[in-house]
């Protein structure tokens, strides 16, 4: 379909396929060579959650507490499954604005709530409609 000119929106793995800049290695290397080799607190570095917060801040005007507000993690899907986890159980519901991750709907079922399929359109940017959840 792109060879042919149409647009296509890739949902696939949500990994770069891109080299990391210089400027990140040369801090992974830097930290690693300074001994930061162990792990981390489970909800990210302070510092790392600081810097998080001050980038937001920076290109979406938006303000979070890092220590209280900010929380790291490994991946999506363990983000997801884990607020899921603390917030979801028997008898809710959860709304997965579809396209999705297969796994979404899997782990609404795994804490025991039911998943909602809410289908979303490139002409909003695959975000929720407001009016479609009526």
């Amino acid at each position: 379909m792109e060879a042919e000119g149409e647009t296509v929106t890739s949902l696939c793995v949500g990994e770069p396929d891109f080299a990391p800049p210089k400027c990140v290695l040369d801090a992974a290397t830097a930290a690693m060579i300074g001994g930061q080799t162990r792990y981390t607190a489970v909800t990210g570095t302070a510092d790392l959650r600081k810097a998080i917060a001050e980038d937001l801040k920076s290109r979406k005007g938006v303000e979070y507490n890092p220590v209280t507000e900010i929380v790291v993690g490994n991946g999506a899907k363990q983000c997801v499954y884990q607020g899921l986890l603390a917030a979801c159980g028997a008898g809710d519901e959860v709304i997965v604005p579809a396209p999705y991750w297969p796994s979404y709907p899997e782990m609404a079922l795994l804490v025991g709530a039911s998943p909602v399929i809410l289908e979303t359109s490139v002409d909003d940017g695959y975000l929720i409609n407001p009016d479609a959840l009526d």
